[in-house]
This record gives structure tokens, sequence and C-alpha cells, in this order.
């Protein structure tokens, strides 16, 4: 791991040389660069490397004159970490549990695995996976150290909720979540999951009442849902146009609820509005397969 480094004179007692893949960075404002070879929440036991490569010096710290500690990425590593949300939940499974650890420290990476995993979880098996993933996702919200990562694995769990079918507490604890924060990509991503969740129960509505067109009971309850669906998920490309790539993603889901509706000409509009609009975003590429996929069947 390159990064400049200041020797810590008082911690080292010497002069070492750069080479170690750690980093402790002190309360003070020093560094020094070294292999960690323990760590409690109270000691921390670290080798620095001599000049030349030439022998090593053994020390101990107590954990209360440590501000943070950089730890280098293991072999093969780093190439994981950079792409996330691209790897299978097993790889990311056992970087999970060796970071795991070190969860509640300042600047680890064991949230970022544990929400990445939770995603590739739910990404790969929604339909069996949901309650594990749901664990995952708490527990980083228990423990980890950064209110980022607390913030995702918040947005996490709705989305495992969701997976589980369990709707209700999905829609109360996003409408919370939405209250109480000001964060506009908070509130872009719960309106995004509430979409969600109201589209999974209205494909349950419609399962369940085939002919909810007929049932005068049942046709405003429907109604409601999928007006309040698309209003939700047309929410960022009305509202916030320059997210492009929340804007793009709301217009790609709108067009799937069109379609799932019959409305045809709207999902092409929609399908249509994305790749014009939003041409460099990520779901350009599956606006496109929808609408070659609408136009085959006609």
């Amino acid at each position: 791991m390159k990064a400049p480094v200041i020797v810590a004179a008082c911690l080292i007692g010497g002069s070492f040389s750069v080479t170690a893949q750690d980093f402790v960075h002190l309360k003070t404002g020093e560094s020094t660069a070294c292999e960690i070879e323990a760590i409690t929440d109270k000691v921390l036991i670290l080798r620095l490397p001599g000049v030349g490569g030439a022998g090593s010096a053994k020390r101990t710290l107590k954990m209360d004159r440590v501000d943070f500690i950089e730890f280098g990425y293991e072999s093969g590593e780093e190439a994981v970490f950079k792409k996330l949300d691209r790897i299978s939940a097993p790889i990311l499974e056992t970087w999970w549990v060796f970071h795991l650890a070190h969860l509640h420290r300042p600047r680890s990476r064991a949230a970022a695995y544990g929400i990445a995993l939770g995603d590739a979880l739910l990404r790969e098996s929604p339909g069996t996976s949901g309650e594990k993933a749901l664990t995952l996702f708490d527990r980083v919200i228990k423990e980890a150290w950064a209110e980022e990562d607390k913030s995702a694995a918040r947005r996490g769990r709705l989305r495992a909720l969701i997976a589980m079918g369990n709707f209700d507490t999905a829609v109360v604890e996003a409408e919370l979540l939405a209250s109480e924060s000001e964060d506009p990509d908070m509130l872009l991503e719960v309106k995004y999951l509430l979409a969600a969740a109201d589209f999974e129960r209205l494909k349950a509505l419609q399962e369940e009442h085939p002919k909810w067109m007929e049932d005068d009971e049942v046709r405003p309850e429907r109604n409601e849902i999928y007006h309040r669906i698309i209003d939700q998920y047309l929410w960022p490309h009305l509202f916030h146009a320059t997210r492009a790539e929340e804007a793009a993603r709301g217009l790609l889901a709108a067009g799937d609820v069109y379609a799932f509706a019959g409305e045809v000409e709207l999902a092409r509009a929609a399908y249509l509005d994305l790749g014009e609009l939003y041409p460099e975003s990520s779901s350009q590429i599956e606006a496109a397969e929808r609408l070659s996929s609408l136009s085959s069947t006609e």
C-alpha cells in the first residue's frame, strides 16, 4: 500500500524502511507502516520492518493511542474490493468473515463487504436468502463505525424485507427513514424502495384477484397502488432530472410497471425517454432490450 508516512519516533524508537502493508495512525497525527500481528480493543501488536529488510522490531501499543488503522490488502483482495457489486456471494462471504472482527473499527472494510454480501444474496437467490441478508444488514447497522455504512445497511434492510415479502414492515421503515433524513441520496433510494414494495404488493393483489377490474372493492385499491408506484418511480426524473442514474433507473422501473399493466405505449414511451435523455446511464442497455422485447410481441 503506497501512502505518505511520517515515522513516529516515539513509537518505534529508531529508523525503519516503509515496506509493510498496514499503517497505524496515532491520535498525535503521526503514522507508521507496519505488519499488524494481533489486535484487540485494548492493545495492538505490530511488527516494524528493519532498514534494508534486515531484521524487524515488535511493538505493543495501547489502542487508546490509535486514531485509526489502514489495513493493507491481502493477496487478490484489492481487485475484489474495487468491484464489489459484481462479485459472487461465496467470494464476498470469505472476505466478510475475514474482516468481521474489525466491523466496529474506524476505516474498516468489513461493513462494505457485509453490505455487498447482503446485496449479492438478494441478487443471486432472492427467494431464499432474504433472512440471511437481513441478518447481515442488521449487524452492520448495529456495529459499523461509519454512519454512511449504517445508512447503506438500512437501505439494504429494506431490500431484504421486500425480497421476503414483508411489505408492510418495509413501507413503515422506509417512510420513517424518509421522514428522518434530509439526505437526497437517502430520499431517492427510499422512494425507489417504497415503489418496489408497492409493485410486489400490486402483483400479489392482481394474482389473488385476476378479475380485479370487475370488483368494485378491489379495483380502487389496485388503482391507488398502481398510480402511487408510477409517481414514486418517476419522481427522480420529474424533480431531480440531473441525477441521471436515479432518474434513468426510475424510468426503467416505471416502464416495467406499465408493461405489467398492459400499457404498452406508456411502457414504450418510458423506455424511449430513458434512451434519449439518459443515454450514458447504466439502465440504457436494459431499456433498449425492453423496447426490442415489446416490438417482438406485437
